[in-house]
């Protein structure tokens, strides 16, 4: 009997730590798509309300994401796995 919970407990944890990783990768692609957004707007010149829009954006993605990140125990899943934190963009750089 011990040994079955056993087996529940350790397949329980399995499952949450792949959907903890999972959820750090679904993360991760939306700051990607978010800069890579970003970018297009400001190489192509875009117009100030767009390009703040895509700024908010991205921001928010990388807010989300660091918050992610530092949430425990995610935060021992992300340091296994080698997630970094995003900066985020400050267009007076």
């Amino acid at each position: 009997m011990s040994v079955l919970f056993t087996l529940v407990v350790l397949a329980v944890a399995g499952l949450w730590g792949v959907a903890v990783y999972t959820r750090l990768i679904s993360l991760r692609g939306r700051v990607t798509g978010a800069w890579k957004l970003l970018d297009a707007q400001l190489k192509a010149g875009g117009e100030p309300p767009t390009t703040d829009a895509a700024r908010r954006v991205y921001n928010d993605a990388v807010i989300n994401y660091n918050e992610a990140l530092q949430a425990f125990p995610a935060n021992i899943i992300a340091g296994l796995s080698g997630f970094q934190a995003a900066k985020p963009f400050d267009s007076r750089n």
